[in-house]
């Protein structure tokens, strides 16, 4: 074999690898992206049911204190759960919104950026959900001692009213408080808030996504 033919071989050889090896890196890309599909699938399937169960609290609350506006314990009742409802409805919505602008086909760069927004999501929204769940039981307390004391409850019974005000809003606000706080020192103790509060779901995708790099850089 002349070394003209032995070049021209050597050529076709070594494009026909390229090619395998392109194609092996698309369909490596596909697994990586599929996984990530499926790692993020119980965290959508999340966000559905937070809003079924926002859209239940909200109507029947609603329903329920609208038409008892001459009864201050079901109309607090009424209006916290009300709120917890909203609460869960945007939550859910907003998960919901940020996982559909994330498009696989795009860089992964861009893909992990869009991640995170929807993990930074996760986090603030489980501080706004615990807020309203601590204001729940807050407002049945209170709901409670005008039942039993009447509306001039606060002139009977100030220290009973003081005294769960205070918790429930020290167990309410605390956790963010603390959780803002630690955001600004950025030190260990928001590491471990941030591990805390990190959604396996979106951290497993990451990770599928990252593989796409690696593929790449193969």
């Amino acid at each position: 074999m002349e070394l003209d033919d032995l070049k021209a071989a050597w050529q076709r050889l070594d494009r026909r690898v390229q090619a395998l090896s392109l194609i092996n890196q698309r369909l490596m890309a596909d697994t990586a992206v599929r996984k990530a599909r499926w790692r993020l699938a119980p965290l959508m399937a999340g966000a559905v049911i937070n809003v079924l169960v926002g859209i239940f609290f909200a109507v029947v609350s609603g329903t329920v204190w609208s038409t008892h506006l001459e009864s201050p314990p079901v109309l607090t009742v009424g209006i916290a759960m009300n709120v917890l409802g909203v609460v869960f409805i945007v939550n859910g919505v907003g998960r919901l919104a940020l996982a559909g602008r994330i498009v696989f086909t795009r860089p992964v760069l861009e893909i992990q950026r869009t991640l995170a927004l929807l993990q930074r999501w996760e986090a603030w929204s489980f501080h706004a959900a615990w807020v309203a769940c601590c204001l729940l039981p807050l407002a049945i307390l209170i709901a409670f001692a005008i039942a039993t004391t009447g509306e001039r409850s606060w002139e009977r019974a100030p220290g009973y009213l003081l005294t769960h005000l205070l918790v429930w809003l020290t167990v309410a606000v605390g956790p963010l408080l603390l959780y803002i706080g630690s955001r600004r020192r950025n030190g260990r103790l928001a590491a471990r808030m941030d591990a805390f509060l990190t959604s396996h779901s979106i951290a497993r995708a990451s990770a599928a996504i990252e593989e796409i790099d690696e593929f790449a850089g193969n």
